[in-house]
């Protein structure tokens, strides 16, 4: 590495000496302001390390005079995100002066997809730079004038290339094992690696061998004493609470005298693990499953056909906030039943409260939590919003980030700034041991009225003082949903425990339709971001239905959020909904599809992306284009054939829908004729319903009234059209078909 030159000054910008933050009463950046004219640059910029050195933002001055930088404001891309200069502060010419952002009472961190951003104590824009992968370190050479490249991190000082490590190669052990299986998923055993001996006819003693992922600041797992692999036999090696394994890691195995025996570096995931094929000798490539301990499969990956339906809302997905708005690590997000929205990262485990909408927001206010005592950084990534506080649904503490914590903390927000939980459930009896990064993904409270009218089997004055609600919590790792009751002395009953299925496997995000009777689960790009729909039916949750993502969202994007508001209760409306996703793609991390309007006096346009009157069945602004669009007999027997008449839409892909309680009958194309066949439930409950059309792109055609009678009550008389549609609100009476697995069972934990 090449030698540093220090210049004769240099300083640190610290908390408690140089630099007062403004706090959250720091103005906002003003747009367009002129730039300020001065010698001050931006010179460095680290926002990760790999010896956990805090993140920092250099300045130099290019210029012959000193230079008064007395309240000058630092940003990342974030306007609420701000440190200030303390007065009386001035650069020489040649200085150097540090910025530790996220060492003051409000600071922040600097992400990976992220910029810095230089302001005058008047809000004009003095300098910035930008970065999409992490900065670790990058510079201007030369200082203060060049260009941005990869430097050594040289805070204080003059900037140096960056230059390959000059050790002495790493040598060789002549130990015969190899690596030769890696689970960076997480199974039910967490992450591990296995090794493997090739002697076929020895033994070797691995004590004290170590292995580490690609982050020199972990921990490194140490092989116990005595540990041997026997003759072509296996070793499978934990690698939690050490570390985790990424998407993109390494994995580097020394011998007790530090030799390099063997090292594997992959860029993603593998949908199962990654293993030698053939079996300890070959290349790594995809498994056909994991293999704990075991010879590696090397069959070929047969990836399972999904079968589930097409998203049955609207199917445009614009973005809902400008880009830059958030970094990376944003989770989850719910909406308050004022319609305030909240959000919450999972990193830096802020809190955000949303202004504007619906279609663009901005951050109103944020909060950063810590744990009931007033300590650590909760990895929040689930929010719901209740009646009396705000609950977070977290893994980990993130001071300790490779150490397991499912918990549920309850915030009561105030002023924005620091705010402590008020209480704290930990999960980790009711789930079993989980990976620090398996823990507690998502979380939705249901009020005790809406449970009760729904049919839960439930009796809340059986509990203590338990806010007014049930909680559904879903995990990471093993992608269940736990249905519990949270009371103020500490104690957690389960309720229920909701499986995974094949199609939605993990859960990130849930929602629950408020007043009604609809639980939405969300998976991520694992699933190609699918959603499950579950209700109550016969005292516990089912499972109704699962989606494929609406036509207008990347699959591929790391949806971890979801919200969806419904503006009231009728059949027919269709909810407006958001997803929060963990990566900035583009630039946004929150997308949103609109739903019906339902504004009075609402002309079902624009906004309206479900319903020709938004529900309101005393409209008399319905699109009169809608009218008369969908006919149907009057009457049908249960498991009855009908045709549905689709006026103006031959040859065009709809879905045909039952209501009141929705049920999905038939996807097709309508005939030359306009018609589409479709057929009654043998378990549709007799009386009065709706057929309802919709669109491929999740708009309402139309809809038309229909009796489900007994046999000898069919008459078989044609065509009442759309116009005559009264919806009928939902209601819990009707049993459900459960398409995937819940196990009903109830325990209680107590604090």
């Amino acid at each position: 590495m090449s030698t540093r030159t220090s210049l004769p000054a240099k300083r640190s910008l610290l908390a408690a000496t140089a630099v007062a933050v403004l706090g959250c009463g720091l103005a906002v950046a003003a747009p367009a302001a002129a730039a300020a004219e001065t010698d001050i640059v931006i010179n460095e910029v680290q926002s990760t390390s790999s010896t956990d050195a805090p993140d920092f933002v250099e300045l130099t001055n290019v210029g012959a005079e000193p230079v008064d930088i007395s309240g000058w404001i630092l940003r990342d891309d974030d306007d609420e995100h701000a440190v200030a200069v303390a007065d009386g502060t001035t650069v020489a010419p040649g200085e150097y002066f540090v910025i530790e952002p996220k060492s003051f009472e409000d600071g922040f961190g600097l992400g990976k997809n992220d910029m810095a951003r230089l302001f005058t104590a008047e809000e004009q824009p003095v300098d910035s730079y930008e970065w999409t992968e992490h900065a670790a370190s990058e510079g201007r050479l030369p200082d203060g004038t060049g260009d941005f490249v990869e430097t050594e991190p040289t805070p204080g000082e003059a900037n140096v290339v960056r230059e390959e490590e000059q050790d002495e190669p790493d040598v060789p052990s002549d130990a015969p094992v190899v690596i030769n299986e890696i689970e960076s998923n997480g199974d039910a055993r967490g992450d591990w690696v296995e090794l493997a001996n090739t002697d076929e006819n020895n033994s070797v003693d691995v004590s004290g061998w170590t292995l580490i992922d690609n982050k020199a600041s972990h921990d490194p797992v140490v092989l116990a004493e005595g540990t041997e692999i026997e003759s072509g036999g296996y070793l499978g090696v934990l690698t939690e609470p050490n570390f985790g394994l990424g998407g993109g890691d390494s994995v580097t195995v020394r011998d007790a005298a530090g030799l390099l025996v063997d090292e594997v570096e992959w860029t993603e995931h593998a949908s199962t693990t990654l293993a030698r094929c053939p079996d300890m000798t070959g290349e790594f490539t995809e498994s056909g499953e994991g293999t704990f301990e075991l010879a590696n499969n090397c069959s070929e990956v047969v990836q399972p056909e999904i079968e589930v339906s097409p998203w049955p809302y609207n199917d445009e997905v614009t973005d809902a906030v400008a880009a830059g708005t958030w970094g990376d690590d944003m989770s989850g997000i719910d909406v308050a039943p004022d319609g305030t929205v909240y959000a919450v990262n999972n990193d830096a485990g802020e809190i955000s409260r949303l202004a504007g909408g619906p279609e663009t927001y901005t951050v109103d206010a944020t909060w950063q939590p810590s744990y009931p005592d007033g300590t650590g950084t909760p990895d929040g990534e689930g929010i719901t919003v209740a009646d009396d506080a705000i609950y977070l649904a977290t893994e980990r503490n993130n001071d300790e980030g490779d150490v397991s914590r499912p918990s549920v903390l309850r915030f009561e927000l105030g002023e924005p700034g620091a705010v402590a939980a008020t209480d704290e459930w930990n999960l980790a009896e009711l789930t079993g041991a989980l990976g620090a990064n398996g823990g507690a993904e998502a979380i939705e409270w249901i009020s005790d009225a809406d449970a009760l009218a729904a049919g839960l089997d439930y009796d809340p004055s059986a509990y203590g003082e338990h806010f007014g609600g049930i909680f559904t919590v879903g995990i990471e790792q093993t992608g269940s949903i736990h249905v519990v009751v949270l009371e103020a002395d500490g104690s957690i009953t389960e309720l229920q425990t909701i499986a995974p299925s094949e199609a939605v496997a993990s859960v990130m995000g849930l929602d629950w339709r408020a007043g009604g009777n609809q639980l939405f689960a969300q998976c991520d790009e694992e699933c190609d971001n699918r959603s499950a729909e579950f209700r109550i039916a016969d005292g516990a949750f089912e499972r109704v239905d699962e989606y494929a993502a609406p036509a207008g969202m990347d699959p591929s994007y790391t949806n971890e959020g979801v919200a969806m508001t419904w503006c009231d209760q009728a059949a027919e409306t269709v909810p407006t909904v958001q997803w929060m996703s963990d990566s900035a793609h583009e630039g946004v991390s929150l997308r949103t599809s609109a739903g019906s309007d339902c504004t009075p006096g609402g002309d079902g346009d624009g906004d309206d992306a479900g319903s020709d009157d938004g529900g309101n069945e005393d409209s008399d602004d319905a699109d009169s284009d809608q009218d008369g669009a969908v006919s149907v007999q009057t009457s049908a027997e249960r498991g009855e054939t009908i045709s549905v008449t689709v006026a103006g839409r031959e040859g065009e892909e709809v879905a045909v829908w039952l209501h009141s309680e929705p049920q999905r009958l038939v996807t097709g194309t309508v005939a030359a004729d306009a018609t589409i066949q479709a057929t009654i439930p043998d378990d549709a409950e007799l009386g009065e319903h709706s057929i309802v059309v919709r669109a491929a792109d999740g708009t309402t055609i139309g809809s038309a009234p229909i009796e489900i009678v007994a046999a000898a009550d069919a008459d078989g008389e044609l065509a009442v059209t759309g116009a005559e549609f009264s919806p009928v609100l939902p209601i819990a009476a009707a049993a459900l078909v459960l398409l995937g697995g819940a196990l009903v069972l109830r325990r209680a934990v107590r604090a």
